[in-house]
Parts: structure tokens; sequence; C-alpha cells
């Protein structure tokens, strides 16, 4: 059977589009850490017109499978030149049928090249912490750097403030996220303590993240961001 996603793309600029632009949405599985994202279906107008681009998306439901992510991307391109695109997930197939509400970006001086890696899943990927707030994280000698693995096979997640080893359960739903029962071990280390405390103490608040690329924002609830984390590839 058929499965249909609505949606609507934008941009901010007030710039219009030459005649030949193509805007083309992409639905994804994004469930693998190590492959990148599955099309399922997409939408193209061509020629794209002017913003707001409304979308209808077409997918097969029988190819859907439980305990998957899917995600939508957008692009507008003129001639294989991207001109904008969308810079963070717009997680779908989660129980909200609610049309898509996206945003795209104007690409800088650089040209995009068309076939760039997704961004980074949430889960099982290593995030390693770069920044409470608007302070950079200092990593100690000899202790384990601040990280983050959120589990691809149940809401788990483990890792470490820096000093001691952290586990406990998360809770997902689209964007919107939350971690639980957070627990980590009794070390005591000479450095590092006081930003494992704040670490920890952010966690406590988070209730939205963002992915753009390799980097990772744990958001709270008023949307400021409460930690930086970036995607690092283990060996």
């Amino acid at each position: 059977m058929a499965g249909t996603i609505q949606g609507t793309a934008t941009y901010r600029e007030r710039i219009a589009l030459p005649p030949d632009a193509v805007f083309e949405a992409v639905l994804g599985d994004v469930s693998r850490a190590d492959a990148p994202a599955q099309p399922l279906g997409r939408a193209r107008l061509d020629p794209a017109g002017q913003p707001p681009f409304k979308f209808e998306i077409q997918y097969d439901d029988a190819a859907l499978k439980p305990g998957h992510r899917y995600t939508v991307r957008a692009t507008v391109k003129s001639q294989g030149r991207l001109l904008f695109t969308t810079d963070r997930s717009y997680p779908v197939l989660q129980g909200d049928s609610a049309p898509l509400q996206m945003r795209l970006i104007k690409v800088g001086g650089r040209q995009a090249h068309a076939d760039a890696p997704p961004q980074r899943p949430l889960r099982n990927t290593y995030w390693k912490l770069v920044r409470l707030g608007e302070s950079p994280v200092e990593v100690v000698d000899q202790q384990q750097e601040p990280h983050l693995i959120l589990a691809a096979d149940q809401p788990r997640v483990s890792g470490s403030g820096g000093c001691n080893r952290l586990a406990g359960e998360f809770v997902l739903d689209g964007d919107k996220l939350s971690f639980r029962g957070l627990a980590g071990t009794m070390m005591a280390c000479l450095r590092g303590m006081e930003q494992e405390g704040h670490f920890l103490e952010a966690l406590g608040k988070v209730a939205r993240y963002r992915i753009t690329g390799n980097d990772l924002d744990f958001l709270d609830a008023a949307g400021a961001v409460l930690a930086r984390f970036q995607a690092v590839d283990l060996r």
C-alpha cells in the first residue's frame, strides 16, 4: 500500500530562483550509522518556481521496517549547483501525520557537492563533547574524553563525563530528547570534576536535539544550546 508525506519548504532570503531551478525532497532510512541514508521516495518540482514549495512524497508501506528511523531532506539546485539545502533532520513516520514545515538555508560561496554524505544519525554514533554552553571542553590527560553513545537497539545511553563512566536511559520522540536514570561510577579525579558536574547538569535539562552534519546540539526547552558534540570515527 502506498503512503504519502506532505510538506512545505521555504527559505528566509528574499531571492528569486532562476527559471531552471529544481526542488527535491527525499525520504530516507537513516537507521544505519555505517551507511548513507537509503532513499524510499522523493518529490521533485521541475521547475521549482518560487517558495514556498509544496510537495508530496509517495512511498511503499511495505518497505518500512519496525524500529527504523526515517527523515526527509530537501534541496534546490540549478544546473547541478546546490543553491539551498536543509541543515537539520526532519523525522517522519513516528505517529505524527501533520504536514512537514521545512526550512532551507542558502549555500555559501563554495559549491556543495551533490553527493555529500548525509548528516550523522543520533543513535549508534560516538559523540565527543566539545562545548558546554559557551565554554570549550577540556580533555584531561590520562582521562577519557567526555562523550555519549545512544544505543541503536534500545533506549540506553552510555559514555563518560571525563572522570566517571555514565549510563542511563533516553526518551526520543521526533527531535524531542530527554534523559533519565543517569548514573555513574564514583571516582574522584584531581581535575575535571567541575566540568563533569556541569555536563551532568546540562543533560538533565535537555529537551531537544539538532544535528548539522557532524555536529550535535542539545537544546533546553527555550531553544538555548546546552552542549555541543562532534561525531568521531572510531578505528
